[in-house]
């Protein structure tokens, strides 16, 4: 630990900011800037037009969030909504605006809103900072969505419209990786690793810029998942001057800084590091009932200039968390899990490298990224006397290689894109007495995506993938249809295939002991899915009604089963503007497999809410606000089945127990004070996760040491006090 905090330390100076939001508009094709943009604050006189490197900067600003508006002749005007200023710190945006392909020649300002692409959650830090209960995990804030289910409280792990959490994807800077979480095995079934969630994502919100979640029709860009994606991209340091953020919580402690290596350069770093409260309490002694958690990681990310048009990132972060669990004694046991030590132990890394170069009309990007995990469960079971009499030791990890370069032009009013994904896979995997396993498999990806207007209000984005494996190859082509019918009113027509390679951690479509099968041949999972929306937005305000269809013709693993999912979903959003803000929305669907009784993750419905006040509370010169979130959800509960022994002690005779776990209800409220002082905003934030103490069910098992079905529940009230300084 003090290794880590002395090298993040090493590049950490004092210096002091002033209350500014600045950056570079650039022509998103070209990556060329933008001399003369008008960058202006909705609703004021406030503005500035870029220099001739189309640099732009926005001094003197009251603390608080601005909606700001950016335009340029010849290219489509962009809304920037929640851009949030503080104190002591400078708030870097770069603007990238998109040619109006309509009529690239015309001299035009254009005030179009732009049109929000359906079946995407945006991922920001003022967002995470924001809404309760998300402790700067992404993952976490995606449940503000009625289209996501929380599969456990104490797992990020989430389940889109009835599909498997399993089948989601995490991609850095536009390349594949492995599951970027800590304590992977955090609220699952028999403490067993998910494979794509964890108590605690290692991509903190202080190092993201510009990511999002895409779960519907997305586009031929994104392959290899035929659930969600989480397509997460690194932040760029400030350029003007060095900055830093400290934060402590009962979650942990945490320092970020980012600027340039030296002053005038050009160089730019970002940097985080976290070390969790209770591994620090761990290692002064202090025991939780038996069990210890912790965790701690560190991200990095150099970013610099090559020419005029150009600019290389090399990044990576590594985590380290443990989950252990001392058995009880004999008297003071209640369930079979008294009975055993676990030991849980997990690493993980990341380390890559991407470019960006523009040229004219054009523009190239490419990514290599190497990630990898490995963890062990040593589990030792006690009699009796409590003497140890069995133990279950079990390794998993996981390698990927990922490359993905993608070519976009600009042709007759036309963008073209050209891109390939290349993977190559590695897993182990052993089971004391059971398996061991290892597993090689490549996957190239290579696709096609045009995208035009065929009217000044009708817009087409076709695309073709084409996925090929070891053992399996598939053809997926992609269409959608956006009809712009008025300022405020567009409809979006789209559908396509989508494949995924299965692996040893979703090559089954439920849920089983584990998540793991070995020996087979691993082929693509193919699905189709089609959904038809309706966009209403205005000024902030946006009202988005999609029916939506996913179909899988043949599910390999259950028999060549088919499976299905269909329904509908109401969302409306307010951002932030006034201090007031909201997201509501519902879905309802039905997620079937054929011939199956038991269906894991069809809730049937699924209720969300999250809104919020900010209240200007400041007096003389001191400058302060008081915020309170609310977010709620409800949804149904999943299907499990469990086997019972029809005698006391012995499984040589069981019958099968299917049942369904209690609607899920859960508040979450988020208290948040802040200061601006004249050089460092400083808060201090109270979050009750579950605040009406709901006893949530979380599934059904039969225990071996009480002889009955027992119920695991869920988190209930959880207080959590952070203090946050940023200068």
């Amino acid at each position: 630990m003090k290794y880590w905090i002395g090298g993040l330390m090493a590049i950490i100076g004092v210096e002091l900011g002033a209350q500014t939001v600045s950056g570079t508009v650039y022509d998103q094709m070209s990556n060329t800037p933008l001399p003369g943009a008008t960058i202006s604050v909705s609703g004021t006189l406030t503005g500035v037009a870029a220099d001739e490197n189309g640099f732009y900067e926005l001094t003197d600003l009251e603390p608080g969030h601005y909606r700001l508006l950016v335009s340029y002749v010849g290219y489509t005007g962009k809304t920037l909504s929640e851009v949030w200023v503080k104190t002591g710190v400078v708030t870097r945006l770069d603007v990238y605006l998109e040619r109006n392909s309509s009529s690239l020649d015309e001299v035009i300002v254009t005030t179009n809103i732009s049109i929000t692409e359906p079946g995407k959650i945006g991922i920001t830090e003022e967002q995470i900072n924001r809404f309760a209960a998300t402790y700067y995990d992404p993952a976490r804030l995606v449940t503000s969505s009625p289209d996501v289910a929380v599969t456990n409280d104490q797992n990020n792990q989430i389940s889109v419209r009835g599909i498997s959490p399993n089948y989601n994807t995490w991609r850095l800077e536009g390349a594949e990786i492995v599951n970027p979480n800590h304590l992977s095995n955090a609220g699952t079934f028999l403490d067993q690793p998910s494979a794509t969630g964890g108590g605690v994502n290692m991509l903190s919100a202080q190092m993201l810029s510009q990511s999002q979640f895409l779960y519907s029709t997305f586009d031929s860009r994104y392959s290899n998942s035929v659930g969600g994606v989480f397509d997460m991209n690194l932040k760029d340091g400030n350029t003007t001057q060095r900055q830093y953020t400290a934060q402590a919580s009962l979650i942990g402690l945490g320092l970020a800084t980012e600027g340039p290596f030296r002053e005038g350069g050009k160089m730019t770093y970002a940097a985080n590091y976290r070390y969790s409260f209770t591994g620090l309490l761990t290692q002064f002694g202090v025991d939780f009932g038996g069990e210890s958690i912790g965790f701690q990681d560190l991200s990095l990310n150099v970013s610099t200039p090559l020419g005029t048009r150009s600019r290389l990132k090399v990044f990576g972060t590594g985590g380290l968390s443990f989950n252990n669990f001392d058995h009880k004694p004999m008297a003071e046991s209640e369930v079979i899990k008294d009975r055993r030590d676990i030991y849980y132990d997990n690493k993980t890394g990341v380390i890559g490298a991407s470019l960006n170069s523009g040229f004219d009309n054009s523009h190239l990007t490419t990514s290599v990224v190497l990630s990898g995990y490995e963890n062990t469960r040593d589990q030792y079971g006690y009699d009796d006397n409590d003497v140890q009499d069995t133990s279950l030791i079990q390794h998993n990890s996981q390698r990927i290689l990922s490359m993905h370069s993608s070519y976009e032009r600009s042709v007759g009013g036309a963008n073209v894109t050209l891109g390939v994904l290349a993977n190559q896979y590695h897993w182990t995997g052993s089971l004391q007495g059971i398996f061991d396993h290892s597993l090689n498999q490549f996957l190239i990806n290579p696709y096609a995506q045009v995208e035009w207007y065929i009217f000044s209000d009708l817009k087409v984005k076709a695309g073709v993938n084409y996925n090929q494996s070891a053992d399996d190859s598939s053809i997926d082509p992609r269409i959608s249809l956006t009809q712009q019918l008025n300022a405020n009113n567009s409809f979006i027509l789209a559908g396509g295939k989508y494949s995924q390679l299965t692996n040893p951690y979703n090559s089954d479509f439920v849920s089983f002991y584990g998540g793991q099968r070995w020996g087979e041949i691993y082929e693509l999972l193919k699905s189709y899915r089609g959904t038809l929306t309706h966009v209403y937005e205005k000024r902030g305000f946006n009202v988005q009604s999609e029916f939506f269809g996913y179909y899988y013709p043949s599910v390999i693993a259950l028999g060549e089963r088919t499976a299905w999912t269909f329904g509908g979903t109401l969302t409306s959003e307010k951002s932030f503007s006034d201090g007031l803000y909201f997201r509501l929305g519902g879905s309802l669907f039905e997620s079937e497999i054929e011939g199956f009784v038991i269906q894991p993750y069809n809730t049937r419905y699924n209720m969300s809410m999250a809104a919020g006040k900010e209240w200007d509370v400041s007096k003389g010169t001191k400058n302060r606000r008081l915020g309170l979130n609310l977010r709620g959800q409800y949804q149904g509960g999943f299907y499990y089945s469990e086997n019972i022994p029809t005698t006391d002690g012995s499984m040589s005779g069981y019958s099968r127990f299917d049942y369904r776990t209690a609607p899920y209800l859960r508040f979450d409220v988020r208290l948040l004070w802040t200061r601006y002082r004249e050089n460092r905003t400083t808060s201090i934030a109270l979050d009750l996760q579950n605040a009406s103490g709901v006893q949530n069910e979380g599934y059904k098992y039969f225990d071996g040491f009480t002889n009955q079905l027992e119920t695991q529940y869920q988190l209930g009230l959880i207080p959590i006090l952070t203090y946050r300084v940023e200068w």
